[in-house]
């Protein structure tokens, strides 16, 4: 199995946008490879990136064009993001339109996106993990595959025990 470091480095890039500047890029591919570790797709991580370089909050039309996404990517990126506590709408006096900017703080933001995307699979992992041990066993697995199988199920249990005391408690 390929890190995924090493599957997005192979996987061709969208086109740069002529207005984005190299250190936007650049940051876009970083928060890409994040986002890849999380399971998070391409496009939202550039949205974010975009939205956390930049001085001022963006709105949906001048988002799209810097960034040469569809309207749907756009509008399902922002919903992502806004969704996971990791974007503000707001609005500027005397306009009608939403624009966007980043959570003050990206460490709330990264904690937003552990509980919602990968607690939730560790959760929904654990029956499938015992499914698999018990029918390793069933069918008379070696060993081996048993001893890896257990501590997977285990490392999956230990992980779940442990989340709630390294993230800190959801805010209110």
């Amino acid at each position: 199995m390929t890190p995924p470091s090493s599957k997005s480095a192979r996987r061709p890039r969208r086109p740069r946008p002529a207005d984005l500047k190299p250190h936007e890029v650049e940051l876009a591919q970083f928060f890409v490879r994040m986002a890849g570790i999380l399971g998070v797709p391409r496009s939202v991580a550039e949205i974010y990136a975009l939205l956390y370089g930049s001085s001022q909050p963006l709105d949906f039309d001048r988002i799209q064009a810097r960034l040469g996404m569809s309207k749907g990517s756009v509008s399902q990126g922002l919903r992502f993001l806004r969704d996971h506590g990791m974007i503000l709408s707001v609005r500027a006096a005397g306009s009608r339109r939403e624009r966007w900017q980043p959570t003050p703080s990206l460490a709330t933001s990264l904690v937003n996106l552990l509980r919602s995307q990968v607690l939730p699979a560790l959760e929904q992992s654990t029956p499938a993990l015992r499914r698999v041990l018990e029918a390793a066993t069933a069918d008379g697995a070696s060993p081996e595959v048993l001893d890896r199988l257990g501590r997977l199920n285990r490392w999956n249990g230990r992980a779940l025990e442990l989340a709630p005391l390294l993230l800190p408690p959801p805010e209110a």
